[in-house]
């Protein structure tokens, strides 16, 4: 063999190894994206399948067999934002398991803890921002308010309460900050707290907020400075 055939043999195999690390490091990265989003659209589809009740938009008879934690489904038209709701007694769990209770990074969009689904005035929900814009990794993009104008409205259904609701406040806080409150001695306690929430919000909504609202609060961890929360509140519209 000549000189320049072992050349041309050892630059044959580099080039073998080096294409073979780079399908293993694309099967490394893509796979994990390719389940998860097959286990999503297995969610969805569930979601979709038999509706038990005329008020509902959503199976969730069929969420609660896979999780009996089910407690509402959320979603953002036109973007990624389409999920399960789930509580349970504290508010770590979900924030490393998913829908059907395994291990992930992503965990899952769930109702706070110290919220009555049924009667708490202020629904909080949490959910990791993901870069790529999964769970709540959207929620960065309503720093722009031409894109709010465009999602202005979140779908948050319950069972036998499905609806929409009209944001009127986005802004970015520490988390210490008291924007989590579900319940409210009265009317005017409730109206004083939201229109405080209101007034932080980076820009005008123009949504004027009533006495006897329901809000749907959204947070999520951003990377602004240490310990940063974005915020989007929502009031339901009643038709």
């Amino acid at each position: 063999m000549t000189e320049a055939e072992k050349v041309h043999r050892i630059l044959f195999l580099i080039s073998g190894i080096l294409i073979l690390v780079f399908i293993c490091g694309i099967g490394y990265y893509v796979y994990p994206l390719i389940m998860k989003g097959q286990q999503k659209q297995m969610i969805i589809d569930i979601a979709q399948g038999e509706i038990t009740k005329n008020s509902d938009t959503i199976d969730f008879e069929g969420l609660k067999a896979l999780n009996p934690e089910t407690v509402g489904w959320v979603s953002i038209e036109g973007t990624p934002l389409d999920y399960p709701v789930v509580q349970t007694d504290n508010n770590d769990y979900y924030l490393s398991h998913n829908f059907e209770k395994n291990p992930a990074i992503e965990g899952t969009v769930f109702l706070d803890a110290v919220c009555d689904s049924k009667k708490s005035r202020n629904d909080i929900l949490y959910g990791h921002y993901m870069r790529d814009e999964t769970m709540f990794g959207v929620l960065w993009q309503y720093q722009d308010e031409a894109f709010l104008k465009e999602h202005n409205l979140i779908k948050y259904d319950r069972p036998s309460d499905s609806g929409e609701w009209e944001i009127f406040s986005v802004y970015t806080t520490e988390a210490d900050y008291d924007y989590r409150q579900p319940e409210f001695a009265n009317d005017n306690d409730f109206i004083s707290y939201m229109n405080r929430v209101k007034d932080r919000s980076i820009y005008d909504t123009g949504v004027v907020l009533n006495p006897t609202d329901s809000v749907l609060t959204l947070s999520t961890c951003i990377y602004t400075f240490d310990n940063a929360r974005f915020v989007v509140h929502a009031r339901k519209i009643i038709k």
